[in-house]
């Protein structure tokens, strides 16, 4: 028979390394889990989740807020009256954490799906000029 406290501890374990900045443990709980990157909440226009790649020559925890255009247009609209109406694509990185560095990224999407997850991960692994602060790129999208 297994102690619950015993329980407790992996499980509160498995959480903060899941939830860690650092590379290392982040890595260690992917590998134990057998999971690529991890979602740790998704609906149809937003995901966020928690990968690893290079920034400033080095591996990080990307914590990051995946968003359609729509669904950021529509939370800015609820934000301010003075919200645009329109966007780009983006990319925004902040200032590096505790848990990892905060990125959030915008693309003109229908939807937020696994293909799409697993697409905008391969780029922000490959751009290799990634720099904090906010990136726009490619044509506008309206509000619908």
């Amino acid at each position: 028979m297994v102690s619950p406290t015993k329980n407790y501890l992996t499980t509160r374990q498995v959480q903060q390394d899941a939830l860690s900045g650092d590379v290392q443990c982040f890595s260690a709980c992917l590998d134990r889990s057998g999971l690529p990157w991890l979602v740790i909440e998704q609906t149809n226009d937003c995901a966020e989740l928690r990968f690893t790649g290079p920034f400033e020559g080095r591996e990080v925890v990307w914590h990051c807020t995946f968003v359609t255009l729509q669904a950021e247009l529509n939370r800015l609209a609820q934000e301010s009256p003075r919200a645009p109406d329109s966007l780009r694509n983006f990319i925004e990185i902040g200032e590096p954490g505790a848990s990892g560095v905060p990125i959030r990224v915008g693309l003109a999407l229908p939807r937020i799906d696994p293909p799409a997850i697993e697409k905008m991960i391969h780029m922000v692994r490959l751009y290799k000029f990634l720099r904090r602060g906010r990136h726009e790129y490619g044509d506008p999208v309206s509000r619908a």
